[in-house]
């Protein structure tokens, strides 16, 4: 199929609109605009223009000159005939040009498909089936690695032409140059539809391959509406952003908030805690957000430098994975200003505190409700469960995704009335603090009996000899499942299994949740936004097994 073909809107089925007396509500209450990405463009332009949008080493960009050029890449895409309706697919590093990039695509009135770097053809494959795109934006080459080849192949093993293919830093046959197509005549669309699809994100896939969600303008903006009012974002802000900006941590911190703020951002390519600690010196950033890992690297940081200090005047906000309660006291006491936060790609930003709220709130709980969300726990038969009573979390709001590129997905994860299934366990507190406790599928079930990994997690990890720990379940020769630890442990120390097994039943664990199977380990497999992917885990035990014959250790009992 030839890409020059009409514009092709990737939905198998939608689960349709929110119910009318919840859009009118979220009007009403403010929770939703019908603000398109193209306006707010404008908008900063001419409020903001001479202030500084975006830092990127020694190349920095005002207001009016990232719009400018977006503007004009917007009108090279339109003179190809790409439009509302056309998904534009990019997968780019962390650099200026990504911006400029990201924002021409809304100039166009396009979608907008963000993949990671760090996907390799197979993930690509599947992104340009579902999507078809009509145009292709990426990296001659990043870390050692030819990505136009990547996309071509990906492309051409799909039988899939794209109309238009661009290239940065660097020259291909058959690509045409980003900084030609930056030269056009500007373009920002006015006649885009804020319900149709504006954006197609990518899952991380902790427990499965990446799933596409559906935004549209108005579901999308929705969230830095409401983040800027909890953590009192303004013009004056910046964020520091290493993390993918296709991932949505990356796309909040460094898209939706400044532009609908009016805010800058400072991008880097690659995450390295001793770099950033300058960074955030130099560019006197306010602000940054990413998973746990991130956080518990720039404490080991400061310490190595003996720096005492990190002060953060608008917080970190933290989430994407589970945060140890440990962990983010400690970044608290060093002055982070952490806080806790919940959401996903399909409905970002549920829950969160500011940097107002109390310590106990922020660092022990993942927050309150965002205003205009709703947060149920259900059992396993769907039955409203009571303040404290832990079950699946079912969550509805104004920036709910659309729904997924596939059919069966939608159906199986959105109802009539708006409610998204999340998959995650948690409760909900008399107080209206949110605690996720884990996922469904990171449940163990030992002889009939459930649990939660997190609480074991959460427990290694207070271990002053461990920095990082992931559970999962593995096979137990007669009661089906136990937990399995792989920890990672400080420089210096090697505690034994047992002694960290001692350490555990000190803390309070019941003799059933302490694991038997133990595996030390350099690092683990991460997503690139820092979350673990535990199905590698127990791929890597299962394989292990098969190889060696081995049968799991587990107490005959």
């Amino acid at each position: 199929q030839k890409g020059s073909m009409s514009g092709h809107v990737p939905f198998e089925d939608a689960p349709g609109p929110m119910p009318d007396g919840l859009t009118r509500h979220y009007a009403r209450l403010g929770f939703q605009s019908s603000v398109t990405p193209g306006a707010l463009m404008l908008r900063n332009q001419r409020e903001f223009g001479r202030l500084p949008a975006v830092f990127d080493d020694e190349v920095s960009l005002t207001w009016d000159e990232l719009i400018d050029r977006a503007s004009r890449f917007g009108g090279y895409l339109r003179a190809q005939g790409i439009g509302p309706g056309d998904v534009v697919m990019w997968q780019l590093p962390n650099w200026w040009e990504c911006l400029v990039a990201a924002y021409g695509i809304w100039a166009a009135g396009a979608i907008s498909s963000p993949v990671v770097p760090i996907y390799r053809e197979l993930e690509l494959r599947h992104v340009v089936a579902r999507v078809r795109p009509r145009g292709v934006i990426t990296a001659a080459a990043f870390r050692g690695i030819d990505h136009v080849d990547l996309v071509n192949e990906a492309c051409r093993l799909e039988g899939w032409d794209p109309a238009v293919r661009v290239v940065l830093r660097g020259t291909a046959t058959g690509w045409t140059d980003f900084d030609d197509a930056t030269t056009a005549q500007p373009f920002i669309a006015d006649d885009v539809d804020p319900d149709a699809p504006a954006l197609i994100g990518w899952t991380s896939g902790t427990t499965a391959g990446p799933k596409g969600v559906a935004h549209s303008s108005r579901s999308f903006i929705s969230s830095p509406l409401r983040s800027s009012r909890m953590h009192s974002y303004g013009w004056d802000d910046r964020s520091y952003m290493p993390a993918p900006l296709a991932h949505a941590t990356g796309l909040l911190s460094a898209v939706a908030i400044p532009s609908y703020t009016g805010s800058s951002v400072v991008l880097r390519d690659r995450w390295d805690a001793e770099l950033a600690l300058d960074d955030l010196a130099r560019y006197q950033v306010t602000f940054s957000s990413g998973a746990s890992v991130f956080m518990q690297e720039l404490l080991a940081a400061m310490k190595s430098r003996g720096q005492e200090r990190l002060d953060l005047p608008t917080g970190y906000p933290c989430g994407g994975s589970t945060i140890p309660t440990t962990l983010a006291e400690a970044a608290d006491d060093v002055g982070m200003q952490p806080t806790r936060s919940w959401g996903m790609t399909e409905c970002p930003s549920v829950s969160g505190t500011s940097r107002f709220d109390p310590r106990h709130a922020r660092c022990g709980t993942d927050g309150r409700i965002a205003p205009g969300c709703e947060v149920r726990a259900v059992d396993a038969e769907g039955m409203l469960l009571g303040p404290g009573e832990v079950g699946e979390l079912l969550i509805r709001g104004p920036q709910r995704a659309l729904g997924y590129l596939e059919a069966q997905h939608t159906k199986e994860s959105f109802d009539e009335e708006g409610w998204f299934r999340t998959g995650d366990l948690g409760f909900v507190s008399a107080e209206g603090l949110l605690s996720m406790t884990g996922r469904i599928k990171e449940i163990i079930n030992r002889g009939g009996e459930k649990f939660s990994v997190r609480e074991i997690e959460d427990a290694l990890v207070s271990n002053p000899d461990v920095t990082e720990a992931a559970v999962v379940p593995a096979p137990h020769p007669r009661l089906g499942e136990q937990a399995a630890a792989f920890v990672i442990t400080r420089d210096g120390s090697s505690p034994s299994d047992e002694d960290l097994q001692a350490f555990l039943r000190r803390a309070g664990l019941a003799p059933q949740k302490i694991p038997r199977v133990w595996r030390h380990v350099d690092d683990l497999p991460r997503t690139a936004s820092g979350k673990v992917k535990k199905f590698e885990l127990q791929a890597q035990l299962a394989d292990a097994l098969a190889d060696t014959g081995e049968t799991v250790p587990g107490q005959p009992g």
